[in-house]
């Protein structure tokens, strides 16, 4: 195993059907990586989100996602729940795929975020896993502030051959950024105003290109 460094609300636990009118954590993903006025669009209905019910690696992710679960337990003694939504405020929330209880202070709470990924066996080396850790980091600080935790467990498959987990620490100053420019994005959406949008993600872009070191 690797180690990374670097109104809240219980809605449900169980599979979600479908998401709600906010931002999500792979919301996250897209604000920092691609367009925003992408998303804006795609918020608004303005274009329709893709159909990812024959794209392979899509469904190969959500086929494996129990048995995911069960992998990362028999590895780590840690026992995920299944997919719970938590909410931050009333348009930030998360769609995880399990959160991990234990003793804290004497008392049994969350401790840790769990995300199941299926990804490529070509992306099974140290620096293939740190593009992984980039691609997701956004996601994963959602998640991690939305369940205000510490810390958070990447579960990996890499094609059908090799398996790691990843622990990925909370970066306070990467969930700022990404708080200030939720309020931004949200703002032009209410407002309907496309004008808003820093559609390059200007003075956030960026923001998840640091150095996060692999420690045993």
């Amino acid at each position: 195993m690797k180690k990374m460094n670097g109104k809240n609300n219980d809605k449900k636990i169980g599979q979600i059907k479908k998401r709600p009118f906010g931002i999500g954590g792979s919301d996250a993903n897209k604000l920092v990586h691609d367009n925003w006025l992408d998303l804006y669009n795609l918020k608004l209905g303005i274009t329709k989100q893709d159909d990812l019910s024959d794209i392979l690696p899509v469904q190969m992710g959500n086929a494996t996602e129990q048995f995911n679960r069960e992998w990362f337990e028999k590895q780590t003694q840690l026992k995920p729940t299944q997919e719970i939504q938590i909410w931050y405020n009333d348009y930030i929330y998360g769609n995880l795929d399990g959160i991990i209880k234990g003793k804290l202070e004497e008392e049994i709470s969350t401790i840790a975020v769990f995300e199941a990924k299926h990804t490529n066996q070509f992306n099974n080396s140290e620096a293939k896993k740190l593009q992984q850790v980039d691609k997701y980091y956004p996601q994963l600080q959602h998640y991690m502030m939305c369940a205000k935790v510490n810390k958070a467990y990447l579960s990996m498959f890499f094609g059908n051959l090799n398996y790691d987990y990843l622990e990925i620490g909370a970066d306070k100053d990467f969930q700022q950024k990404l708080l200030l420019a939720y309020d931004h994005f949200w703002k032009a959406i209410l407002h309907k105003d496309s004008k808003e949008i820093n559609t390059t993600w200007g003075e956030f872009h960026g923001i998840t290109n640091k150095s996060i070191e692999l420690s045993n």
